[in-house]
């Protein structure tokens, strides 16, 4: 996949979150699927490129949500940052690895995201209903988290081999 289409997916994953993903009610408490995408530019690509990506990420949607400039920029840099050491500790193809890293990657932006939104009002709003939405969200992110990582990956590596095939054959 190149950067122009990694673009556009990160485009199209920002407008279902932010849109689609909260007018349905059943989706509420899904998977984080920006997150997802975080834990596999962090994994599976370069280190260069993923940086670029996330930068594009955080200031999209730090454009877009009410929360202060530059939360989910700094969020998912330190998951990039933080997922760096682990590319060549861990085996990445074991889903109970990507599960590990997608929750711990969950829990750190739900607890900056409380952080940032206590800063912002300077009342600490935390409900049950608040952790009862994380708990869900962790839920299905071990369910179905490791699937998309490796969906992702797979995309990818698909898309790879076709660019080759086609300059091969040029």
């Amino acid at each position: 996949m190149n950067s122009i289409m990694r673009i556009g997916l990160i485009l199209l994953l920002v407008v279902f979150q932010t849109t689609i993903y909260y007018a349905i009610p059943s989706l509420n408490h899904f998977v984080d699927l920006l997150i997802t995408y975080v834990i596999y530019a962090g994994l599976f690509l370069p280190v260069h490129e993923s940086i670029m990506l996330i930068i594009v990420l955080g200031a999209l949607m730090d454009s877009i949500t009410v929360g202060p400039f530059g939360l989910y920029l700094s969020i998912y840099f330190w998951i990039i940052v933080g997922l760096r050491p682990f590319v060549t500790l861990l085996n990445l193809e074991n889903a109970h690895t990507l599960r590990l890293l997608l929750v711990i990657a969950i829990v750190f932006e739900n607890l900056m995201l409380f952080l940032g939104t206590v800063a912002l009002k300077q009342v600490v709003v935390f409900s049950s209903e608040s952790f009862r939405e994380m708990v869900y969200q962790l839920g299905w992110t071990l369910i179905l988290g490791p699937f998309f990582v490796k969906l992702l990956n797979v995309m990818d590596h698909h898309l790879k081999v076709m660019r080759n095939r086609n300059n091969f054959s040029s």
